[in-house]
């Protein structure tokens, strides 16, 4: 027999009420990720934008090395000479040595174009140019090794060291920066990290809120005093 109307209605009606408390759930559950999800992808569009927007910046590299004609090398008077130059590689009153012309508007701005390191244990100088195009980051680069080898020699009868070039430095391919998966890994980890405070600080207030509430639920007038019960208990019996 096909059931009857009368079957239907309570089978319908389950299922309405699963379905209502279905959708009640993803609501509550929607609330709760809403903000964290937001801010997560907040973090990630913001790391993304950052890397498509900002302007690419080029990095060439030369290297120089500082030379100890007395102790024949590499000695200790040629690293403390080495971390010396280092230090004046990025002046302009240095830079005036080279031999090799600067890119235009260059002038005091080389701090910002120039960086040298150096090594505590040998004589190496690094020299890195960046710019906005490969051609100009090359040209800072050169131009400092070249300045360093020159005011070197200038100075050799004061410092007993000549400074020797390794390598000039060759146009980059590629910019460094900037990178776009790491700029979108800082941003959505930002992201994380601001949902994980939120959801901390959510969690805290919940908490103190709970704590108030069962303290105004203990002072209320009337409330039961469990030794007081158990003295008139006694009383009565």
């Amino acid at each position: 027999m096909p059931p009857r109307d009368a079957d239907r209605k309570p089978e319908t009606g389950r299922r309405a009420g699963n379905a209502r408390r279905l959708g009640g759930r993803l609501a509550a559950l929607a609330r709760r990720a809403g903000p964290p999800a937001a801010l997560v992808l907040a973090g990630g569009l913001g790391g993304l934008g950052y890397a498509v927007f900002t302007p690419s910046t080029y990095t060439a590299t030369s290297f120089v090395m500082v030379v100890d004609e007395r102790e024949g090398g590499a000695g200790p008077a040629a690293v403390s000479f080495a971390q010396a130059f280092g230090r004046l590689a990025p002046l302009p009153e240095t830079l005036q040595y080279s031999s090799i012309p600067l890119p235009k508007g260059a002038a005091g701005a080389t701090r910002e174009h120039i960086q040298a390191s150096t090594s505590p244990d040998t004589p190496l100088i690094k020299l890195a140019g960046s710019a906005r195009t490969p051609r100009d980051a090359a040209a800072y680069a050169n131009a400092a090794a070249d300045a360093l080898v020159r005011y070197g020699r200038t100075h050799h009868s004061e410092t007993g060291v000549r400074v020797a070039l390794m390598n000039l430095a060759t146009r980059p391919a590629e910019p460094s920066s900037p990178n776009l998966p790491l700029g979108v890994a800082v941003g959505t980890a930002s992201g994380v990290l601001l949902a994980g405070l939120g959801a901390a600080l959510g969690s805290g207030r919940r908490g103190r809120g709970r704590v108030r509430a069962e303290a105004r639920g203990a002072e209320a007038p009337g409330a039961a005093v469990p030794g007081h019960a158990a003295e008139r208990a006694e009383v009565g019996s």
